[in-house]
This record gives structure tokens, sequence and C-alpha cells, in this order.
């Protein structure tokens, strides 16, 4: 018998403009953010700190078939502010093909 997993899903995407003029594409996850529904999300992640939260949040707790979603350039400014593990943060910098302890792609 083949047994079928279903992994998370985003509900969508929303276009977030950063403090340097800058505009991401952020898949939106209920969950990542611990309060706010699926409805409230893109109004709050329309603000540049709120975008820069949650993408750290993810970083920090979601699962890679998540993290792939989000833009791999997005993942590296985030990844130095994100409050992570050693070993979990070696495994993101592999994953997102930096070298370790860099911010820029290798």
């Amino acid at each position: 018998m083949k047994r079928t997993y279903r992994f998370a899903s985003p509900h969508g995407s929303v276009s977030c403009l950063l403090e340097n003029g800058e505009e991401v594409l952020l898949p939106l996850f209920q969950g990542i953010l611990r309060h706010p529904r699926a409805a409230e999300l893109p109004a709050l992640l329309a603000g540049h700190a709120v975008a820069r939260k949650y993408t750290r949040l993810a970083i920090q707790f979601a699962a890679w078939p998540v993290l792939r979603r989000f833009p791999r350039r997005w993942l590296i400014q985030c990844l130095p502010g994100a409050i992570l593990s050693s070993g979990r943060r070696r495994g993101l910098e592999f994953l997102l093909g930096i070298s370790a302890g860099d911010a820029s792609p290798s």
C-alpha cells in the first residue's frame, strides 16, 4: 500500500515593500505568526518590519518544504538575525548554498 503525505501549502502570497524600496513576494502560511488568522496576514505582512519578523520565525521553526516557498535571496538576508541553534543554522546555510557564517550567496 502506498501512503501519500500532504505537506503545508501556502494560502496565497503577498507582495511586501521593504525599507530599501525593494519588493519581495512572500508566501502566506498560517501559524508562523501565532495569533493572526489567514485573512489578516496580507495586511500585516505589508509592513517591512512584520515581513522580516515573519520570515525570521519561519527560518526558526518551519520545515524546509515551507522555507522553499520563500525567495532565496530574502531568506539569506534574514538568516543572520534569526535565533537558531548552530546545527539548524549550518543546515539552512547548506540548503541555501551559502558558506558557513557568511550572509552572501556562494
